[in-house]
């Protein structure tokens, strides 16, 4: 599958918190802790029993016990991902009761909030494992900052008191199952889990590096990373890199005749993948982006034409871009008649609404001619 890198695709969370009074400053100098740069906690690390407040259902429980599986996992009663796996987590458990498996989710919210979303029976239903609050943080400390984990949900899987695996609580069902059958092979998990960790910095380093070109317009330092990145990448990989390379070049740095030359490369490189949704990608930015300056619409059509072959006319929101293209190319017949087979094969929903109207702009104007509608 196409790994795409993505400018869309580097946000963090921020604090919401509001900003406090500035302190006067201390007489003495104070020693600021330096930024986490690594996980300092991850597949083969020691695993502490978590800090919980309460338990709020099921069993209390007060220590890891030896050969034991437990899966630690943080959730919220926000978090819309978290509830929707809440069946799963508690078929993992009704699974693995038998082998002494032990699913414990903790949330940090207020105790109250936890048992008040508890007590629908919708949610008493689905949760058949142990929850848990701990409001101070104190577990989120001890697993989640350490790991480097700032999303939910999350889950951590041990035993022994070693820890075994993080990641998403529904992508663990085949480490679960060799973890329980003693086939587990921590170092390779250790191994991938810290190459990921290396990717998500390579990316937080890639988001800053964005966000200041785009305040000063010097787009050279984001590029560099990104040449280096592309140079250490897979073959696979590379295209999604060069993808990203090229919307920077022909858009916030405007270079199009760099950008071009390698958009040429991508598109080669995307067709020979069939990867209909890249090409769609392309063509869609090269037409409609507003941060594009010098659009050059056969480049466009032809990755448009390639992107609908690749997915054999059957995708409705790639057809719809190559009517576009079409009609960027003052083709107006032929945007009509695409347009129309877009709608045939779109689903109802506020997408088709807004093609049925992009149709009656193709019927009652007149088409493009070269600049974006």
């Amino acid at each position: 599958m196409l790994t795409l890198i993505l400018a869309s695709s580097f946000a963090f969370p921020q604090s919401t918190a509001p900003t406090a009074p500035a302190a006067k400053p201390a007489p003495a100098v104070k020693t600021v802790a330096p930024e986490q740069l690594e996980p300092t906690m991850f597949p083969g690390s020691a695993a502490p029993f978590p800090e919980i407040e309460n338990f709020v259902k099921g069993d209390s429980i007060s220590s890891f016990q030896a050969g034991k599986v437990y899966v630690v996992e943080f959730w919220a009663t926000w978090c819309g991902p978290c509830k929707a796996g809440m069946p799963h987590l508690s078929e993992v458990q009704h699974t693995y009761a038998d082998k002494g498996v032990v699913v414990m989710g903790i949330s940090d919210e207020k105790l109250e909030t936890v048992k008040t979303f508890l007590d629908k029976p919708e949610w008493a239903e689905k949760t058949k494992y142990t929850l848990c609050v701990d409001a101070d943080r104190s577990s989120h400390n001890q697993y989640m900052k350490p790991a480097m984990q700032n999303g939910i949900p999350c889950a951590f899987i041990v035993k022994d008191s070693v820890v075994q695996w993080i990641g998403h609580p529904m992508t663990m069902d085949e480490p679960i199952a060799e973890i329980v059958a003693g086939t587990w092979d921590i170092a390779k998990a250790k191994n991938s889990f810290m190459a990921s960790a290396q990717a998500s910095k390579m990316q937080r380093r890639m988001s800053g590096l964005l966000r200041e070109a785009q305040k000063t317009n010097d787009y050279a330092p984001f590029l560099g990373m990104l040449d280096e990145a592309i140079a250490k990448a897979s073959p696979q990989e590379a295209v999604g890199m060069e993808l990203q390379k090229f919307q920077t070049l022909l858009g916030g740095a405007n270079q199009p005749e760099a950008a071009y030359a390698l958009g040429k490369k991508v598109v080669a490189a995307l067709i020979a993948e069939k990867s209909a949704m890249g090409l769609n990608q392309v063509a869609w930015f090269v037409l409609d982006s507003k941060t594009v300056k010098t659009r050059d619409i056969p480049f466009a059509l032809n990755a448009a034409q390639a992107a609908a072959a690749a997915s054999d006319n059957k995708d409705g929101a790639i057809l719809d871009t190559l009517a576009r293209a079409y009609w960027d190319s003052a083709d107006q017949k032929l945007a009509i008649s695409i347009q129309k087979s877009a709608i045939e094969k779109t689903e109802a929903g506020p997408m088709l609404d807004e093609m049925k109207e992009t149709l009656k702009k193709y019927e009652t104007s007149s088409p493009g001619n070269g600049k974006a509608i």
